[in-house]
């Protein structure tokens, strides 16, 4: 992609952010919210008059020729609604891989994420980080593979609006199956764990003649 494209591109995910964060807390009346909403039905039929047609990945538009699994977790999957700075629907959530192959993070969340009962994070929305942060781990650690299953436990409340550490892992690998494991934090205390088992298939990022070879068994 080239760099003014990618600028631009994130430019406007950021907007977006701000408008879904926006549309979640506004109090203002109805009739701005009505001329928002005529303004933003503009934005769509502007940008909906070019669409990529697919197939669609977390590394770009299309199918990719190759990707760095060396490269910073956002520059591998620009496009990812967990981590992709390209992304519209991502949270704030930033990863980076150290040098033992595990990985780091730090998430913010805004009101959007929101779940019950008051200014706490969603239960789903805290798989999905888990769903990327363990995928990743599993990536920077082994190789990485298609999420087969992944158990999170939830021992206290995450709270949105406030900084969360971020930890993951792998822990044991047996042919194409990595264990992966990962840890949320908040003022130095555990609130989620979870493990994940991935497994090493054909999919969408090795592919023959430009076209993906099988479906994954599962997400991630």
């Amino acid at each position: 992609m080239h760099p003014d494209e990618y600028a631009a591109r994130v430019a406007l995910a950021e907007a977006a952010r701000r408008v879904n964060r926006a549309i979640r807390i506004s109090t203002t009346d109805p009739d701005t919210l009505r001329r928002a909403a005529t303004d933003l039905a503009a934005v769509a039929d502007a940008l909906e008059q070019q669409l990529h047609p697919g197939p669609h990945c977390q590394v770009g538009l299309g199918i990719p020729d190759a990707f760095d699994p060396d490269a910073a977790p956002h520059e591998v999957f620009p496009f990812s609604p967990v981590i992709g700075p390209l992304s519209p629907v991502s949270p704030p959530v930033h990863f980076e891989v150290a040098q033992d192959r595990t990985v780091h993070g730090t998430m913010r969340l805004a009101e959007p994420y929101n779940g019950p009962p008051w200014s706490l994070t969603h239960g789903g929305v805290i798989a999905a980080v888990f769903d990327e942060l363990l995928g990743f781990a599993s990536l920077a650690g082994a190789g990485g593979g298609f999420t087969g299953r992944l158990t999170v436990h939830y021992r206290k409340p995450t709270p949105i609006l406030e900084d969360i550490e971020l930890r993951g892992w792998v822990d044991g690998q047996r042919g194409r199956k990595i264990v992966a494991r990962g840890e949320m934090r908040h003022a130095g205390e555990i609130t989620a764990e979870a493990e994940g088992l991935f497994i090493q298939v054909a999919g969408p990022l090795r592919h023959v003649d430009g076209e993906p070879d099988e479906s994954p068994p599962g997400g991630g």
